[in-house]
C-alpha cells in the first residue's frame, strides 16, 4: 500500500555541526509550511530584504566596497555557498535528527514486527509495518523489511529521499533488516525554497522529477548558468540519496545578484545571505513573539549558527550566550569569533544571529 505526502515532517531536528534541535519544533514548521503555498522572493530581492535597514534595526547594510576588495565575479559562488551549507543542513537534518534516533528506535523496536519476522509471517509482518508507518506522531514516510534479501513488506509514499538502513534482531538473532526514511522529496524542496528563498529542482537519472523552477531546466550541471523567465541564475548541484537507494541530483538554482551587490565585500555578502535564511524562517512563524525558541531551534540547526533573542537586557530565547551583543560587526564567544546580522522584527526585542563561516 503507497500513500502521498500527507504525513511530511516539516523542519523537524535539522542538524548541522552537531547542533540538535528540540522535538517541539516539527508540528509547529509543519503545519506553517503546509498552510503557506508562497516561496521566497528571487533575484536581488532576497538580498535587499537582508539589508535595508528598519526602525532601529542596526541590521548591516551592503555598502560598496574598495575596488581591490569588491566580491565581483565572486559574488554568486559566494552566496552559493552560504546556501548550500544550508541545504545540506537541512538534509543532514533527516539522517541524523533527534527524531529520527526515535524513529529508528520505533522500528527497531516493534516486538509485532521482529515477532513476526522471526516466525516467518509474512501478513504479520505487514500488519507491523503498517501500524509503525501510520502510527499518529511518528513521521515514518516510508519503511521497507527484507528478510534474506527479499522485500516482505514495503509501506509508504512514493518520491522519498535520504534513507536510513539497519538490521532487525529477536533475541539478539538477526531476523531482517529495514530501509526507513522521515522524508520526502516534496518535503525537501519545500524546506529548501521556504527556508532558504532559492529556487530548487530535483533531478533522477538526469530527468526532472519535481521542483519549484518550471519549466525546469532540461539538464543541469555544477557551474553552469541558466536563464528561465527572464532571470539569470547559477547551478549549485548536491547529491542526495533516493529510497532505497540510488542518487537524486539537488540542484539550487542561485540568482546571479545585482551589480550594486557584486560591489560589496564578499563578507559583507555572506552575511546578507545568512541574515536572508533567518528572515526567511522568522517570517514563517505567526506570530513570531510567540515561537522565538522554536525560531532559535530551526535557524541554529539549518545553518550552524546562533541565535538570541533579546529585549534590552531581557533574555527571550536561545540561552544565556555572550554577556554583550552588537547590533552587527562581530563578537567573540565560544573561543571564536562571529559576524552578527541583527534585527528588530518584533519591537523592542532584537533576534542576533551569530553567522557560521561559509
Amino acid at each position: 500500500m503507497m500513500r502521498g505526502s500527507a504525513k511530511r515532517p516539516i523542519a523537524r531536528q535539522l542538524v548541522v555541526t552537531s547542533i540538535v534541535v528540540a522535538a517541539a519544533v516539527g508540528a509547529i514548521v509543519s503545519a506553517m509550511l503546509l498552510a503557506d503555498p508562497t516561496p521566497g522572493p528571487r533575484a536581488s530581492a532576497r538580498l535587499a530584504a537582508a539589508t535595508r535597514p528598519t526602525r532601529g534595526s542596526g541590521a548591516p547594510s551592503v555598502a560598496p566596497a574598495p575596488a581591490a576588495a569588491a566580491c565581483g565575479a565572486a559574488s554568486t559562488a559566494t552566496i552559493a555557498g552560504v546556501d548550500e551549507i544550508a541545504a545540506r543542513g537541512i538534509y543532514e537534518g533527516e539522517l541524523h535528527g533527534r527524531e529520527v534516533s526515535a524513529d529508528i528506535a520505533h522500528v527497531t523496536g516493534s516486538q509485532a514486527l521482529l515477532g513476526a519476522l522471526a516466525s516467518h509471517n509474512t501478513a504479520a509482518v505487514y500488519e507491523a509495518v503498517h501500524a509503525i508507518v501510520y502510527t499518529p506522531h511518528w513521521h515514518i514516510v516510508r519503511l521497507r523489511v527484507l528478510q534474506a534479501g527479499q522485500v516482505v513488506a514495503d509501506v509508504g509514499g512514493p518520491d522519498i529521499i535520504a534513507p536510513i538502513s539497519g538490521t532487525l534482531r529477536w533475541k539478539g538473532r538477526k531476523v531482517g533488516t529495514y530501509v526507513m526514511s522521515v522524508q520526502d522529496d516534496a518535503g525537501y524542496v519545500k524546506l529548501v525554497s521556504r527556508f532558504i528563498g532559492v529556487p530548487i529542482d530535483l533531478y533522477s537519472s538526469g530527468s526532472f522529477l519535481m521542483g519549484t523552477l518550471q519549466p525546469a531546466p532540461a539538464k543541469v550541471t555544477a557551474g553552469a548558468s541558466v536563464v528561465m523567465r527572464g532571470t539569470a541564475y547559477a547551478v549549485d548541484l548536491l547529491r542526495a540519496q533516493a529510497f532505497p537507494s540510488g542518487n537524486l541530483d539537488v540542484a539550487l538554482l542561485i540568482p546571479k545578484p545585482a551589480s550594486k551587490f557584486s560591489r560589496s565585500s564578499c563578507a559583507s555578502l555572506r552575511l546578507a545571505a545568512w541574515g536572508s535564511i533567518a528572515m526567511h524562517i522568522a517570517a514563517r512563524l505567526h506570530p513570531l513573539a510567540s515561537h522565538y525558541q522554536n525560531l532559535v531551534n530551526v535557524v541554529q540547526g539549518t545553518t550552524g549558527g546562533l541565535v538570541y533573542v533579546r529585549s534590552g537586557s531581557r533574555r527571550l530565547a536561545g540561552g544565556a550566550g555572550p554577556t554583550r551583543l552588537p547590533r552587527d560587526g562581530t563578537v567573540t564567544y565560544a573561543g571564536r569569533t562571529w559576524s552578527v546580522f541583527s534585527w528588530e522584527a518584533v519591537p523592542p526585542a532584537r533576534i542576533y544571529f551569530l553567522t557560521p563561516s561559509a
